[in-house]
C-alpha cells in the first residue's frame, strides 16, 4: 500500500511508449502491404507483356 496522497506514477518505458510505438508499427504494416502488393502488380503484369509478346512471336 502507499501513504495516503502519493501517486503510483508508471515506471516502465515500455508502458510509456505503447501510444507512439503503436501508430509506427500500424504505418510500417500499411506501407510493407502496399510496397507487396505492388510488386505482385508489377510481376503480374511484366508476366503478361512476356506472354503477348511470346504468342506474336510464335504466329
Amino acid at each position: 500500500m502507499t501513504p495516503a496522497g502519493d501517486q503510483l506514477l508508471a515506471h516502465h518505458a515500455a508502458l510509456l511508449a505503447i501510444p507512439a510505438l503503436v501508430p509506427a508499427v500500424v504505418v510500417v504494416g500499411v506501407v510493407l502491404y502496399i510496397a507487396r502488393k505492388d510488386r505482385q502488380d508489377e510481376r503480374a503484369e511484366h508476366d503478361l507483356i512476356d506472354r503477348a509478346f511470346d504468342s506474336d512471336e510464335n504466329e
